[in-house]
């Protein structure tokens, strides 16, 4: 979510008043939960390569390119981003921004090489595996558009991006019961496009002039780093709502699925800023 959704969300839910109600038990069960996250024990386990496709098929006739049996292993070579891309390092900056993150929630992180110390652990425990993260370099279409004296311009431009996908699965280990234990989340990043309608009131002629800040490789590690902290904060959120569901009367639980800001205290109802559950 970016800085100016976030605020907007923040504001209206203050405005409509449809934040948990200080003295509901649903506010005092999440309250419960966020300082009692000290006594709570997360095995983080990561994945150990990325999933990598190049979407741009169209340049397939554009290289003369005919061999279908290997086409993703070709386009990959002649993608963008990438095929320079480092496993590792993308994996390992996902991890950090995720793990510490959590850490600053208030969890106790235990890393793979922890396991055996994380087992002797008998309550309290949950097991996180980051199982799959894939990058899909493609084109996404922006249209910027304008209406000048009762004329409508547009220009489109095909911007270079990566999605970046990720599935998750989260297990409490107490009581290994989550109905949806797999999660998936979605983030893309593009060329930057900055244009504007010139009027030239002499010609009456429209003139679009613009610039492109293009996507980097080097680009694509701070967003690794910036995902793991942002899909940190939907685990904090998804433990949360699950511990208000299992625990409360149904009468006592809203509808609302609750994301809690950290640096406020104070929670909000989440629109699209969360995990999605897959089926099994």
């Amino acid at each position: 979510m970016t800085q100016t959704h976030y605020l907007i969300v923040l504001i209206i839910s203050l405005i409509i008043a449809i934040g948990i109600t200080s003295c509901s038990p649903e506010k005092k069960l999440a309250m419960e939960f966020v300082t009692k996250t000290n006594t709570k024990n997360i095995l983080v386990i990561t994945p150990e390569y990325l999933y990598k496709k190049n979407l741009k098929t169209y340049m397939m006739d554009s290289l003369g390119i005919a061999d279908n049996e290997n086409k993703d292993s070709l386009l990959l070579l002649h993608s963008k981003f990438l095929h320079d891309l480092n496993d590792s390092l993308f994996i390992a900056n996902y991890v950090l921004g995720y793990t510490k993150s959590l850490s600053n929630f208030g969890f106790r992180i235990f890393t793979p090489d922890e396991t055996e110390q994380f087992l002797r652990i008998d309550s309290n425990s949950y097991q996180i595996n980051i199982a799959q993260i894939e990058l899909e370099e493609t084109l996404y279409t922006y249209r910027n558009e304008e209406m000048i004296y009762d004329t409508y311009f547009y220009h489109d431009h095909n911007l270079n991006t990566v999605y970046i996908n990720s599935w998750i699965e989260i297990n409490n280990l107490d009581e290994d019961n989550l109905n949806q234990h797999i999660y998936f989340a979605s983030d893309m990043i593009t060329d930057i496009a900055d244009g504007t309608f010139d009027y030239d009131i002499f010609s009456n002629k429209v003139r679009y002039m613009y610039n492109i800040d293009s996507l980097k490789t080097n680009v694509l590690y701070d967003l690794a780093y910036r995902l793991g902290k942002e899909y940190a904060s939907y685990t904090f959120d998804l433990l949360l709502n699950y511990e208000l569901d299992k625990n409360l009367d149904p009468d006592l639980r809203s509808e609302r699925y609750w994301r809690y800001d950290p640096l406020n205290h104070i929670f909000y109802p989440a629109v699209d800023d969360r995990f999605i559950p897959l089926k099994e």
